[in-house]
């Protein structure tokens, strides 16, 4: 069956405009937590440019507000993240506004903050607050986006800014320079300079040419000294900035304490120095300033969207042209994100299928990328209405992966990573390999099987698949293949594959039409076409 006749029990799928079946597939997994029938058709209905245009529109849900309508534990020893767990799984699987949530995701993983361990273990509402907050400036302006993350308290909780205290000489105390560090080398400008076209520049020697030095970093560390909790009213206590009361802080950006700030000048940036005796807030200004007008940060933001949505190798050409839109937006502003976004998912290298079918398009799904796809596709619901989905980070029973719980700052894997073999002898860029190993691809195949089979979580309130619109098909095994390749993974089994996997579906007794629409959606799923985002 080709992709243009594709057609579903309830109604026929026909393309519109220029985008076919197939084509509007790839657009909706790169953009969303995975297509479904209903907004498969509504784009093929709308076009792109409608789809995109109402996604900007759409209001936000907050997670936030989830979090604090959870109940509360009787012993408030025993909170944990597990609320916001089931908001972030709520929004990501039932949510209409896909496209915000699926780059406040992806900003996650670059701004990363962690609940793995340390302050943020048992804090549900530091992290739906975060994330609230990337959602927020999704489609903002990266200049605000940087000003709310460098001042939210959960950020300055896991990066050390929270209650940074100025150098003391007569004790030796220095500004810790955690946040310093990563905000140049993770968030925003990367360890050396690159061209438009995100390029490392060489010097005469053909060496990278470093973005910073240690005294930069000292300079930021500086910068960002004397912050605290905010909400609080007492700016001038001691106490209060090392340990006040912390009941609803992680609401409210993190507010200065004068005395705690460094009154030094500051070395920054390409030579720039901050005059001393500048208040928190404008040594904090200057100093995001001084980062967002860096040339790197158009070229560095716009490669780490791209390998987080559309493919983990772009050319130099696509890039530039996503970097372009960050210098400006067409209208002479600088970090437009909703422009950045617009540019990354309509640009011909994103679109071009003929172009994805080469051996260095593509990228590796993301498990948790994989697990959502599956749970969309087949209108995963629990009783309930609760998505208990708490734990998948260990690799030998769950995914190898979790929303909020990367092992460190560096995310589950690098963007430089690349898998040993033909890959990296090819120079080919794999982040999500990094996270892919024997024990984990049996632990991801377990769990989608066992998701498809009987459902995930509780069995007291078990989030199960609806395969009901394809129960109809059983007797069509090719058909039946067809249409759950076209919704998990944009057609991409080979037609050999395909093949081999309705021969497979034919195998189950035609009377039992559920368990041929299960081992289809499983055979598909595992199949390494469909854990390829191509």
């Amino acid at each position: 069956m080709s992709v243009s006749s594709v057609v579903f029990p309830t109604r026929n799928l026909v393309a519109a405009g220029s985008a076919s079946a197939k084509e509007a597939a790839r657009f909706l997994i790169q953009s969303t937590f995975g297509p479904t029938p209903q907004t498969l058709q509504q784009l093929l209905d709308s076009g792109y440019e409608a789809w995109l245009a109402e996604q900007f529109s759409l209001p936000r849900a907050s997670h936030a507000d989830y979090v604090r309508a959870a109940p509360a534990p009787a012993n408030p020893d025993d909170v944990t993240v597990d609320p916001f767990m089931e908001s972030f799984w709520l929004q990501a699987l039932t949510g209409r506004d896909q496209l915000r949530q699926r780059i406040a995701f992806a900003l996650s993983e670059i701004l990363v903050i962690s609940c793995a361990s340390g302050p943020l273990e048992n804090e549900p509402l530091a992290l739906a607050t975060y994330l609230d907050l990337l959602g927020q400036h999704a489609f903002g302006n990266f200049w605000k986006l940087l000003v709310g993350v460098t001042l939210h308290p959960a950020m300055g909780a896991y990066l050390n800014m929270l209650q940074n205290d100025k150098e003391d000489p007569t004790s030796g105390q220095n500004p810790n320079e955690n946040y310093a560090r990563e905000l140049l080398q993770l968030f925003t400008i990367g360890l050396y300079r690159l061209n438009a076209d995100g390029t490392v520049q060489l010097d005469a020697a053909r060496k990278p040419i470093p973005t910073y030095d240690q005294d930069t970093i000292k300079g930021f560390a500086k910068v960002m000294t004397g912050w605290g909790w905010g909400n609080n009213p007492d700016k001038e206590s001691d106490n209060s900035f090392i340990d006040p009361d912390r009941t609803g802080t992680w609401d409210y950006p993190m507010e200065s304490w004068p005395n705690h700030h460094s009154a030094s000048s500051k070395k920054l940036l390409n030579g720039v120095v901050l005059a001393p005796g500048q208040s928190a807030e404008q040594d904090l200004k200057d100093g995001l300033d001084n980062i967002f007008h860096h040339p790197n940060v158009g070229p560095f933001i716009a490669k780490r969207l791209i390998q987080r949505l559309v493919t983990s190798n772009p050319s130099p050409a696509y890039v530039s042209r996503v970097a372009a839109a960050f210098a400006d937006d067409g209208g002479g502003v600088r970090g437009n994100l909703k422009q950045v976004v617009r540019a990354i998912l309509l640009d011909p290298e994103a679109r071009d299928v003929g172009l994805a079918a080469t051996p260095r398009f593509g990228k590796l799904k993301e498990p948790v990328l994989r697990f959502s796809g599956l749970l969309r596709a087949f209108a995963a619901r629990s009783p309930s209405g609760k998505y208990g989905i708490y734990n998948l980070e260990d690799a030998a029973y769950g995914l190898n992966q979790n929303p909020f719980r990367a092992p460190s700052v560096f995310n589950f894997f690098s963007p430089f990573f690349s898998q040993p073999g033909i890959l990296r002898a090819a120079g080919l860029a794999s982040p999500e390999f990094q996270i892919t190993h024997a024990t984990s691809i049996v632990g991801v195949a377990n769990v989608l099987h066992d998701t498809i089979m009987q459902g995930y979580g509780d069995e007291s309130d078990p989030i199960t698949l609806d395969f009901s619109a394809y129960t109809p098909l059983a007797a069509d095994p090719a058909s039946l293949v067809d249409q759950i390749a076209l919704l998990l993974c944009a057609d991409s089994p080979t037609p050999a594959a395909r093949a081999t996997m309705a021969q497979a579906v034919s195998s189950v007794p035609a009377d039992d039409a559920l368990t041929r629409a299960q081992t289809a959606a499983y055979l598909i799923v595992i199949s390494p076409q469909c854990a390829v985002q191509q």
